[in-house]
């Protein structure tokens, strides 16, 4: 069998890897626009992903887990809150019955796209880079994609993880559902004078939902380093980028408060407007989206890359199954396999992200009173708390268990 995967971020990187990880005669190339980056970026200039609890047991299971240990900030806490108003949580590990002190992970991309390369190249994916596909190949011939120099590449599956804006997708005739909340995510690696103590904090802000991820290390002095992510209106957002370090921090400094210390210094602001976009269906005929091509999701709770790799998980899962069941169009019913499987854990985040992007977004005291009274309320109603922590972390999920017995 042969698989061809358009897009060699970390999406398309894991989808490689679960293949190959449960079917090693599977033939996986992975098809990727960019040469991958070299070199270890600034501290304060590098982009981070948050890792849940499910997450790391995947890639414990992959043999990837043990390359980004070293370099993954470990969350211990994570404190929810409302900006001006009296309303906050903190979930603690004991909320999942963690054994190791853990809710999750904060890693930066560098480290975890080069540790799935190596592992997937150990378990002998081959990445072609820089490879520009233009089109897909349909129709009455085996399915494929046709490159920009005008070669036409065949297999018995086309994986496509080329992001959220995927043309490929768009030539395949699948619908998207777009929601836009008129909202910009600000991204950027900050430096507080407090010590790190492990604290992952979702402040509810004016203008929308605000995330500090704990970094490990500091960046050459005391301090913590957190990965923000800010998401706002559009043109506050593009101000907040293209101002100058001390007006980014004096900003922050107000937004967040001073129980993490002072605003030390800020690296390279990027940004992406937050437009969730869903394919309404995420197969054609030997073709599968993953990934952002199949749903993008506003970044609040840090679900994209998790579920991302939850998908992975059970492709590499649908495939060992269709395989023993041994069924005779076995893309065609691997496929229906998978998407069946998948469909409830997207649809569910899909919700959830949606309903927290929006929940505190409009203010006003109909709204703030009672949304102040359930954070609160989280602290004092143990089981409530318990549920939330236990979704977000995939800590109780068939998924999970699966993991472990694996």
């Amino acid at each position: 069998m042969k698989v061809l995967i358009v897009g060699g971020g970390m999406v398309g990187l894991a989808f490689a890897m679960a293949l190959r990880h449960v079917s090693a005669s599977t033939e996986v190339t992975v098809l990727e626009a960019r040469v991958p980056p070299s070199g270890t970026p600034s501290p304060l200039d590098s982009r981070a992903s948050a890792l849940n609890l499910v997450s790391r047991d995947i890639l414990s299971v992959w043999g990837v887990w043990p390359a980004i240990i070293e370099q993954a900030g470990v969350i211990q806490q994570i404190h929810v809150s409302n900006q001006h108003r009296f309303g906050s949580s903190v979930l603690e590990p004991s909320d999942v019955g963690s054994d190791d002190g853990s809710l999750g992970f904060v890693i930066e991309n560098h480290y975890l796209g080069r540790a799935l390369l190596s592992r997937a190249q150990e378990l002998g994916v081959v990445l072609a880079a820089p490879v520009d596909v233009r089109a897909v190949q349909r129709g009455d011939l085996s399915p494929g994609v046709v490159l920009a120099s005008g070669e036409t590449l065949s297999a018995d599956l086309v994986v496509i993880a080329d992001g959220s804006q995927s043309s490929l997708r768009q030539q395949l005739g699948i619908p998207i559902d777009t929601r836009s909340p008129g909202q910009r995510a600000v991204v950027a690696n900050v430096l507080f004078d407090a010590e790190q103590r492990g604290i992952a904090w979702e402040r509810f802000t004016p203008h929308g939902p605000l995330a500090l991820l704990p970094l490990p290390g500091g960046s050459g002095s005391k301090g913590s380093r957190f990965n923000v992510v800010w998401s706002m209106p559009k043109d506050a957002a593009l101000a907040l980028e293209a101002t100058d370090a001390p007006h980014f921090c004096e900003a922050l400094q107000d937004a967040v408060g001073w129980r993490l210390g002072k605003v030390l210094d800020v690296g390279t602001r990027t940004g992406w407007t937050l437009d969730r976009v869903l394919a309404q269906e995420q197969s054609r005929p030997g073709f599968l989206l993953a990934g952002n091509a199949a749903h993008g999701l506003h970044p609040v709770a840090g679900q994209g890359l998790n579920l991302s790799l939850r998908d992975a998980w059970q492709l590499a899962t649908s495939w060992g199954a269709t395989t023993t069941q041994a069924e005779p169009d076995f893309i065609a019913a691997m496929i229906n396999r998978f998407v069946g499987a998948v469909r409830e854990d997207q649809d569910r985040t899909v919700s959830a992200t949606d309903m927290l992007s929006t929940l505190f977004a409009q203010r006003g005291l109909l709204l703030d009173l009672p949304r102040d009274l359930a954070l609160a309320g989280l602290d004092t109603m143990s089981p409530l708390r318990r549920y939330i922590a236990r979704r977000g972390t995939g800590v109780g999920s068939q998924l999970r268990a699966g993991r472990q017995s694996s």
